[in-house]
């Protein structure tokens, strides 16, 4: 990821294992600061979209930015990843999790076929036809998929917590820091959807 230089949604690849400031910042506070941030952006989106047309939400700004409502699906899909993501740091020792950044050591990460990835947001975007979605469909999606991991972070024990994942752009992440990450994913993406409408 590169600094963040306004709302783009597609993120250049990181020249090194360290997240980017403004992650940095949210792992950097409370837990429950980063929890709290989860659980408004629901609400913060569907502020964002409120009166406006579908046709509006699915218009995409330029060629190279996402619309509203590929912006929404794609908020909606990230938190099926993350879930999957919690349940393999529960279930397993450290585990190498999938992200939409390309690890450099592809045959690590099992990544052996031409144009493969781990997490492959682009390609997610046109195959699942998100600018097809009903955008309040998809936010009401979105917000059933965070009820879910907010539930799942809820359960977690102190002992629980601290347990992490290997990240192909940060190397090993605990709960701490994945929250942090998907605090400022929120950030990003609902300041790109304010600029952008």
């Amino acid at each position: 990821m590169t600094e963040d230089t306004g709302p783009r949604i597609l993120y250049s690849r990181p020249t090194e294992s360290i997240p980017p400031p403004r992650v940095q910042e949210w792992i950097d506070r409370s837990r429950a600061e980063r929890l709290a941030r989860l659980t408004k952006t629901p609400e913060e989106l569907a502020a964002v979209i409120k009166g406006k047309a579908p046709e509006q939400l699915a218009m995409r700004p330029d060629d190279e930015e996402w619309s509203p409502v590929e912006v929404i699906c794609h908020l909606r899909d990230v938190e099926d990843l993350s879930l999957l993501r919690f349940r393999m740091m529960i279930q397993m020792d450290e585990p190498m999790v999938p992200s939409a950044t390309a690890p450099t050591d592809r045959e690590r990460w099992g990544l052996l076929e031409e144009g493969a990835a781990l997490f492959d947001q682009v390609r997610l975007v046109d195959q699942r036809q998100y600018a097809r979605n009903d955008p309040i469909l998809a936010l009401e999606a979105f917000a059933q998929n965070r009820g879910q991991v907010l539930a799942f972070l809820g359960a977690l024990t102190d002992a629980q917590w601290v347990r992490g994942a290997i990240h192909p752009a940060f190397g090993r992440v605990d709960f701490d820091g994945f929250t942090g990450i998907l605090a400022s994913h929120d950030d990003s993406h609902i300041a790109q959807l304010k600029v952008g409408i």
